[in-house]
């Protein structure tokens, strides 16, 4: 991994932060995009302070706006050559309706839309045996995806099945992006991993359905809390798609334990929905109108 370059999302925290570290230890010039730019300034220092002679960028990133992505795509190609790995971590939990500046559902826009807008923006300078890789959630087997309100415009909006639909369109659309390279004659790999459970910041931050509401669950939140893998244990997937030597495009990774909550990585179970060819193709054509950003599309 020597002289690779990586792009982060959501680099500053949690598993985006530990998927960096991991990365710039192996050799990778690691570009933390961020939308807070003191945060991604602390994590940055953090980074180097365990390791100093590591390589890395911060641009600002909110995965979450169109112009922003746009941004990121400019700075980056003035500053990079290439790109070797795309991490789409960046990502949102179970937080109350509110939309972007173009009128997108957050979890849409952030959890699924940003990841395939910044892909499209950044496709041009992907490498040979590039890894796309998107971050999933074990909470997508438990939902579907109505692509006819995607955007949550009439369907009573529930911010958990917001959450998940987003994490079944972000697998959806792994899979025919891999498609789509394969048919393009690409040889970069799209692939989705998630982590399982993962001790973060993310939920505690973005959502009050997260904490306890009763005697009974403040005691089930302390007890199972302390047993919730921290994220250098919880990234494993990840960095496994991102660099293992055996994989292969289209390919899904989780924790191998019981129900997947934690565990070394290997193959994932997925919702059946996420192979369904003709979902992936409605879905891409729907993406590509919502956040103007076309690419592979004739395939």
């Amino acid at each position: 991994m020597l002289n690779a370059v990586a792009v982060v999302t959501g680099a500053n925290a949690g598993l985006g932060f530990q998927t960096a570290l991991e990365l710039a230890r192996a050799g990778a010039t690691v570009v933390m995009g961020c939308r807070s730019a003191e945060r991604a300034r602390k994590a940055q220092l953090d980074l180097l302070a365990q390791l100093p002679d590591a390589r890395t960028v911060l641009i600002p990133l909110d995965v979450s706006e169109p112009t922003s992505i746009q941004d990121f795509g400019r700075r980056f190609a003035d500053l990079c050559d290439g790109l070797d790995i795309l991490i789409n971590n960046a990502g949102v939990v179970a937080v109350p309706l509110s939309r972007n500046s173009v009128g997108h559902e957050m979890h849409l826009a952030t959890n699924y839309l940003g990841a395939f807008a910044l892909t499209g923006v950044l496709l041009p300078l992907i490498r040979d045996r590039a890894r796309i890789v998107n971050v999933g959630s074990l909470a997508h087997r438990v939902s579907t995806l109505d692509l006819s309100d995607v955007n949550w415009e009439r369907t009573q909006y529930n911010e958990w099945k917001a959450y998940s639909r987003s994490k079944v369109a972000l697998l959806s659309f792994t899979m025919e992006l891999n498609r789509r390279l394969r048919q393009s004659g690409s040889t970069a790999l799209a692939l989705g991993a998630h982590p399982g459970f993962a001790a973060t910041e993310v939920g505690k931050k973005n959502s009050s359905a997260l904490t306890p509401t009763n005697a009974f669950s403040k005691w089930l939140n302390e007890k199972i809390a302390p047993l919730i893998p921290l994220p250098a244990e919880a990234s494993a997937p990840i960095l496994h798609a991102a660099r293992d030597g055996g994989v292969r495009g289209g390919e899904y990774f989780g924790p191998t334990g019981y129900l997947e909550i934690r565990g070394s990585p290997g193959t994932a179970r997925v919702n059946p929905i996420v192979r369904d060819v003709e979902i992936g193709r409605r879905l891409w054509s729907l993406s590509e109108s919502m956040t103007g950003v076309r690419y592979l599309s004739d395939l």
